[in-house]
């Protein structure tokens, strides 16, 4: 009889143990998921230092989860344009080591899979870079999401100044993805960073004859308009009915009415050209190229 009320006792101070040590790790569990969408919030607002202390505190509330190493990934990359020269090496070698985590913890993670071979094409070999790195990354990402792996191998092959390889990937891309935009966006940059500025016309015309009110093709003619500063009524006339179109997102609009600013500016109206880049401003106050651009403005 006593053995039994003793078991009995040790069976419920196990099972009070235990559940103690559930609440326990349930309490840190919602403690690091909170800290991850401070993080995650101040990332979004540009405040980078706050973010990256947040994010911290999640990983080591919670180590196991992918996302909030990604994420703490994402926050030591903008950490590291304003970081001093001895501190980048380091930075560096965290953000490898957090993509490399989040790989790890989930390898169907597209993102995860997209952000590491980013980080291998762009990072120097000494904190872990490396094209090799990133090529076999991008065809890993290519089993998880073929798309995103093409669109990974394009950007290797302009990186590698292989533009003709480049562009039969986006152009292909294009076709067997119709109805996705991002390829088409990054081929219209390769050609005007070239200069090709009659091929970017061309390719945009072609998709907004099919799709005239598509809001990414009308801001994409807009951006040709003002980079190449040609067809200026026409770049105009689609950023105006985009803004009319777009769901109100203030970081779009802002690009927007800065593209705007542009090309009212190369048509002489700087008056109307200063109203566009305040506009940028004002929805998204860390829009430097906008802020900039006012600022030339207001000396003259």
């Amino acid at each position: 009889m006593m053995r039994g009320v003793a078991i009995a006792c040790l069976i419920v101070v196990a099972a009070a143990g235990a559940s103690a040590r559930q609440g326990k790790e349930s309490a840190a569990e919602a403690e690091a998921k909170a800290a991850f969408e401070r993080g995650k919030a101040a990332h979004v607002a540009g405040k980078t230092d706050e973010a990256v202390t947040a994010l911290e505190r999640a990983v080591e509330l919670d180590s196991t989860k992918s996302l909030y190493h990604l994420w703490l990934g994402y926050a030591y990359t903008r950490q590291l344009s304003s970081a001093s020269f001895l501190r980048k090496a380091f930075i560096g070698r965290r953000i490898g080591q957090e993509y490399d985590t989040a790989v790890k913890l989930d390898p169907s993670s597209v993102d995860a899979a997209e952000s590491r071979a980013e980080f291998f094409l762009e990072a120097p070999g000494i904190v872990g870079g490396g094209v090799d790195k990133a090529r076999a990354e991008a065809a890993r990402l290519t089993t998880l999401d073929a798309y995103r792996g093409g669109m990974t191998s394009a950007k290797i092959a302009e990186h590698e100044k292989q533009p003709a390889e480049a562009e039969r990937v986006y152009r292909s891309l294009m076709a067997e993805y119709p109805d996705r935009t991002a390829a088409l966006d990054a081929l219209v940059t390769m050609f005007l960073n070239a200069k090709r500025f009659d091929e970017a016309f061309t390719i945009v015309d072609d998709r907004l004859a099919r799709h005239p009110d598509e809001t990414a093709s009308l801001f994409t003619l807009g951006r040709v308009s003002a980079v190449s500063a040609q067809q200026l009524p026409r770049g105009e006339a689609a950023l105006r009915r985009f803004l009319a179109l777009a769901p109100a997102d203030p970081g779009r609009q802002a690009n927007a009415h800065y593209r705007l600013g542009m090309i009212k500016e190369q048509m002489g109206d700087a008056r109307a050209a200063a109203t566009e880049y305040q506009a940028a401003v004002d929805l998204n106050p860390r829009h430097q190229p906008a802020a900039a651009a006012l600022k030339q403005l207001q000396r003259r």
